[in-house]
């Protein structure tokens, strides 16, 4: 998260996060991904975003604050993520290969010139 938290913001932009499960953890898979809450907050992210069952945890974890949407699948999940961005803001978009998170960025990047800067995504751009 500390790409994330050292990302330039435009003017009025804010840090935020689009997570997905992180597959293959075991049977402490939730409680790991919810002790991901203190990181996130510590790191400065202003919004979290979460995709699949396991980030769940995390979604419950959060401060209300820093609460974004929750889906079950990145499908689900692009639209509110493309329909919250605003021009400044600075998202970092992770999560094992199965939770296709990529879905995400694809949405995010068909916005065209006027996307936002996704952190070590396949774009920079100026904003919404």
């Amino acid at each position: 998260f500390e790409v994330l938290g050292r990302a330039s913001l435009g003017k009025g932009g804010r840090r935020i996060a689009v997570l997905g499960d992180m597959l293959e953890l075991g049977e402490h898979s939730d409680e790991m991904h919810a002790g991901l809450a203190g990181p996130l907050e510590a790191t400065g992210i202003d919004l979290v975003f979460t995709c699949g069952a396991s980030m769940a945890a995390l979604h419950k974890a959060l401060p209300e604050k820093l609460r974004g949407a929750h889906a079950e699948t990145s499908k689900e999940l692009a639209g509110p993520v493309v329909d919250a961005v605003r021009p400044g803001d600075s998202l970092l978009v992770k999560g094992s290969l199965g939770s296709r998170m990529a879905v995400i960025v694809e949405a995010l990047v068909a916005l065209g010139d006027d996307s936002p800067q996704v952190a070590n995504g396949p774009k920079k751009a100026n904003g919404r």
